[in-house]
């Protein structure tokens, strides 16, 4: 069976625990990176549905979902959370010759948690917005944060790119979609994929 050449996904922290599903803010950007060659994944991680995950977006509230974000990101430092989630995450890679993700907020912590396989990594690359994390992935990278983001401010003090933003409002941004557009398109012309 041939692979996509390219799939595009996202990796954030989940604002409603055993939820997989994508915001409607998530939802319009990812579809405008829709193009010929380009696979998107309709779900967020960890990219399997069970009996207690839904497909149906629900809104939750600012504080709760910064609690529970924050619980993913803390939880993700536990030995267990490799254990639970690579298998799911190395099946999504699995599906295409190249995977993007987009790693929102505390998305960069989870995927450098996983401790992906070096093979896996090398198929693999990150667009971080509002980056939350102790350290830069060890795949091809692209880190970019907002001018007003005080949160992912504390993480990194260096990024690839600034834009202006909050933490909470990077994907209604289109300086954001520009640059993920061209990380994204350098992958395809420069046949960083296999």
């Amino acid at each position: 069976m041939n692979k996509p050449p390219l799939q595009i996904a996202y990796i954030t922290g989940r604002s409603f625990p055993g939820r997989a599903d994508l915001s409607p803010v998530q939802t319009a950007f990812i579809n405008r990176l829709a193009k010929p060659g380009r696979t998107l994944a309709q779900l967020n991680f960890p990219y399997v549905t069970g009996a207690s995950d839904s497909t149906t977006f629900e809104a939750v509230g600012l504080f709760t979902a910064s609690l529970n974000n924050s619980r993913d990101y803390l939880a993700s430092r536990r030995p267990v959370f490799e254990k639970n989630y690579q298998m799911p995450v190395a099946g999504l890679l699995a599906r295409a010759q190249h995977t993007v993700f987009l790693a929102g907020s505390c998305g960069l912590e989870l995927f450098n948690n996983l401790n992906l396989p070096a093979a896996l990594l090398k198929t693999t690359s990150v667009f971080a917005y509002g980056p939350v994390a102790r350290k830069r992935p060890v795949c091809h990278h692209f880190l970019v944060q907002g001018d007003n983001d005080r949160i992912s401010q504390i993480w990194f003090r260096n990024v690839d790119s600034k834009v202006r933003s909050g933490h909470m409002n990077y994907l209604v941004n289109p300086e954001l979609l520009t640059l993920c557009e061209h990380f994204i398109s350098s992958i395809e012309s420069n046949q960083a994929m296999p």
